[in-house]
């Protein structure tokens, strides 16, 4: 054997022997659901409450947040339904000395808090020409700040209890920008530095950060997001486009696949189906895939309508939304919470 051939055999020996490492290391990890006390904001609707409903299933312990009561206390009345043992409490993630005084509750009540999943988050579509600071900041507040104030609540706690597990829901909008999201996709990027620089600096604590980058899901949520300049055509494309499988997943596949990844100990996780391709495509083909997003931008609805200012999914509709090829987003949002 030559000299070549050795060291690429020792390559791969050594390359299999971290695999093996590290999975024997994700498989020490790996925890039950049953009777951990788990803090999901966002809990009410959409992704966050898929995933309360599968925790509720598996047995544990629920705490869900979200700016509306209504909305909270319809969800908490489903979980209860499944026999989970739920507390809801209102609370704006923006603003830290609200979620301060949601986290001192659930230790109250529960005794302290194990899993942290931070789902809450806002989109606001449409023409960077219609989007004021504010939405940026507001995009920001919500999605990545919101995180940071939750992650640094809890964490006494974990340290106190010397485990836990925080998962960050980012976006594949996080990893490539999308024409018309301009604040959620930056809200979206810094969510995942802040996320990954996490779990750098707690995964000697024993508590492991995941950030998880899902691409579009089926959980009804456009009915609920902003929709600026010509809002009618920018709900259409958006609800259509997260109607589509060849585009979108099941939200419940998702939330599966993000509570493995949990349990898993993993860092950075995309979560989508195999039908897919969008994560393919940019992965072997960035430049293709930032080409594709520039032509989409070119044919995306120009600037007009209602100009900067903003309106909800459910007063964008038109002929093309709702209508058939929107007929799987309307089905997840009458299951998710949305209307």
């Amino acid at each position: 054997m030559n000299t070549f051939s050795k060291l690429a055999l020792s390559a791969a020996l050594g390359y299999t022997g971290l695999r093996i490492t590290r999975a024997v290391a994700r498989r020490k990890r790996i925890f039950d659901w049953k009777d951990k006390r788990v803090v999901i904001t966002g809990g009410s609707r959409g992704l966050g409450l898929v995933i309360a409903r599968q925790l509720a299933d598996q047995g544990a312990r629920i705490a869900i947040t979200a700016r509306g009561e209504e909305d909270l206390a319809v969800a908490a009345e489903q979980l209860r339904d499944r026999g989970a043992q739920v507390m809801s409490v209102a609370c704006d993630v923006r603003k830290p000395e609200q979620v301060t005084r949601f986290i001192d509750q659930v230790v109250d009540r529960l005794g302290g808090v194990d899993v942290l999943i931070n789902v809450a988050g806002i989109i606001t579509v449409g023409p960077l020409e219609a989007m004021e600071f504010d939405d940026f900041a507001d995009s920001m507040n919500t999605n990545c700040w919101g995180a940071l104030h939750t992650s640094k609540a809890v964490l006494p706690h974990m340290r106190a209890a010397g485990w836990g597990r925080i998962v960050n829901i980012a976006s594949l909008g996080g990893k490539r920008a999308v024409p018309h999201m301009l604040p959620y996709a930056a809200s979206k990027f810094a969510l995942v530095g802040l996320s990954n620089g996490m779990r750098a600096e707690l995964k000697q604590e024993n508590i492991f950060v995941t950030t998880a980058c899902p691409g579009l899901m089926r959980t009804g949520s456009p009915r609920n997001a902003n929709f600026k300049g010509q809002h009618r055509e920018e709900y259409a494309w958006f609800s259509i486009g997260d109607s589509l499988p060849l585009m979108s997943m099941d939200a419940e596949a998702a939330a599966s696949q993000i509570l493995v990844a949990c349990q898993q100990g993993l860092g950075e996780v995309f979560i989508h189906s195999p039908w897919n391709m969008t994560i393919a495509l940019q992965s072997l083909c960035p430049e293709l895939t930032q080409e594709i997003l520039a032509l989409a931008a070119s044919v995306l609805p120009k600037m007009g309508g209602i100009g900067r200012d903003s309106a909800k999914g459910h007063a964008s509709q038109s002929s093309w939304s709702p209508s058939v090829l929107t007929t799987l987003t309307q089905r997840a949002a009458a299951m998710n919470n949305q209307f």
